[in-house]
């Protein structure tokens, strides 16, 4: 298939979606601004996402890609397979949806122990979460869906289910506006939360009918494929669940520190945006690609494939990282610095991004690392690199937050990226899963001098005074993206 293509559809679509996110952000901001409310909403909303990384995005697509790709075009093989986890994974989540309903205020209590200090707002966070905890089945769900159609390289309409999520969430907060609802407002978002999930599986469930796929829910039952799959996932769910845990961690430290689970909440997106656009994007498509390759039989190709997916990459994420260095304090300003947002907050939120943004190229690199594994089918390793390295993060989070408080967490997040990232590329090379060519090492390197002179230039700009609003920001964004991209076009183009 087109790598390149579907990158770029996936790539685009992201970017849709964040784009919308920024909006939805912006209007965020200025409704709930960084304390109480908005820690409240965004500690229930981190519970459903939690569980769609480890049962959706995480483990089960991971596992399930490879293994449906060895027989998805055999009929009826391919169809019953996946009717049968798609069975499995409903009942599961249905009663995980029952349990927590249950047990809330403990799982409250233990993700972020903080809130019980200010009256009511725990309370507040449990009533919350449980209205929003349905949206686990349906965004779980969808992801399944979405797996499937990536896996017949149908990437576009899976890449663009997010943005549903932010279109609906930025109409709850404009009617919370509208109507001046004050702290209603957390309500109805949580509302629009769930009716985006219900839209969301709905379209994907359409598509697949559309297919004449054969997907339908049947009575569940254990196979040697799905003994295969769960014992692969029973391994992978322990490195999503470590991965999960660290996050966690990190919230319940910050729940300490008043407003900053909302700033590190906004640092992450920021830093995610290059990521997911690029990272994550060719991610999606290489771990369907190489999984047909190596299926195959076909290493050269495999190799091909990785090092055109980390030159293209690095081509992207070098020169954001160095941009959101550079200009993170007047991209908080500019964007989100109004009506409950303070400039305290925006000062906290990019130092935080000033930090995370440095664990882009790890981030980025170790999408190739980790899918070239999964895609051989060996979920033990990435799994073992994410137990040592999240370990590392996590002691980071604890033992530096009485010094330099919540920004703790971004820097666990920097030191852990960077040797998981070390991790994983020892295991793919000993294992020849991985070469990289020379060519790729000169080209990154072109690269990041590239970044660093466009960074410098920003610097200059910056400290000149002449960014002083959104519309100078986007100028100065602009010529640094004029400067660069044409000479790091050539350069990609020239390094062969």
């Amino acid at each position: 298939m087109s790598l390149q293509k579907h990158i770029f559809k996936v790539g685009a679509w992201t970017a849709a979606s964040r784009v919308l996110g920024f909006a939805r952000d912006m209007l965020f901001a200025a409704v709930l601004g960084a304390g109480r409310l908005s820690d409240i909403f965004l500690a229930a909303f981190k519970l459903p996402n939690l569980f769609r990384d480890l049962l959706g995005e995480g483990a089960l697509s991971a596992v399930f890609v490879p293994m449906f790709a060895e027989h998805k075009n055999r009929a009826p093989r391919g169809p019953l397979f996946a009717s049968n986890v798609f069975s499995w994974l409903m009942a599961i989540l249905l009663l995980i949806t029952v349990v927590a309903l249950i047990a809330m205020p403990l799982i409250i209590w233990a993700i972020a122990p903080g809130f019980a200090i200010d009256p009511g707002k725990m309370e507040s966070t449990i009533l919350l979460a449980r209205l929003m905890f349905g949206y686990v089945i349906l965004i779980c769900g969808a992801a399944f869906l979405g797996a499937i159609l990536n896996a017949f390289s149908e990437f576009a309409i899976a890449a663009m289910m997010p943005a549903l999520t932010n279109i609906f969430m930025i109409l709850g907060l404009g009617a919370a506006i509208y109507f001046d609802v004050g702290a209603t407002a957390i309500y109805i978002l949580a509302a629009a939360v769930m009716i985006s999930g219900i839209v969301q599986f709905a379209i994907l469930w359409a598509r697949i009918r559309a297919r004449r796929f054969g997907l339908r829910l049947i009575r569940p039952r254990i196979t040697n494929g799905i003994k295969t799959m769960v014992k692969r996932m029973g391994t992978t769910i322990v490195g999503s669940g470590f991965y999960q845990i660290n996050i966690l961690i990190g919230t319940l430290v910050a729940s300490f520190q008043s407003g900053a689970v909302t700033w590190l909440y906004y640092a992450d997106r920021m830093v995610q945006l290059p990521f997911a656009v690029v990272g994550l994007a060719a991610g999606t498509v290489l771990l369907t690609s190489i999984s047909d390759a190596i299926s195959a039989k076909k290493m050269e190709t495999v190799y091909a494939q990785q090092n055109a997916v980390m030159r293209q990459s690095m081509m992207f994420v070098l020169p954001s990282m160095v941009g959101l260095f550079v200009l993170a304090t007047p991209i908080m300003q500019f964007i989100f610095e109004r009506g409950a947002w303070t400039h305290e907050s925006t000062i906290a939120t990019a130092t935080a991004i000033m930090i995370l943004c440095l664990a882009l190229p790890a981030m980025t690199t170790s999408q190739v690392y980790s899918k070239t594994l999964y895609a051989s089918q060996d979920v033990k390793t990435p799994v073992r690199t994410s137990m040592i390295s999240l370990g590392v993060s996590a002691a980071i989070f604890v033992a530096m937050f009485p010094v330099v408080g919540f920004l703790s967490v971004p820097i666990g997040v920097v030191v852990g990226g960077y040797l998981k990232n070390w991790l994983l590329l020892r295991a793919c090379r000993h294992r020849n899963l991985f070469q990289s060519a020379p060519s790729t090492a000169r080209a990154i390197t072109v690269f990041g001098a590239l970044s660093a002179i466009m960074g410098v230039g920003l610097y200059v700009a910056m400290s000149a005074g002449m960014i002083t609003g959104i519309f100078t920001l986007i100028v100065a964004i602009a010529a640094g993206g004029v400067f660069y991209m044409p000479l790091a076009y050539i350069a990609n183009k020239k390094i062969k």
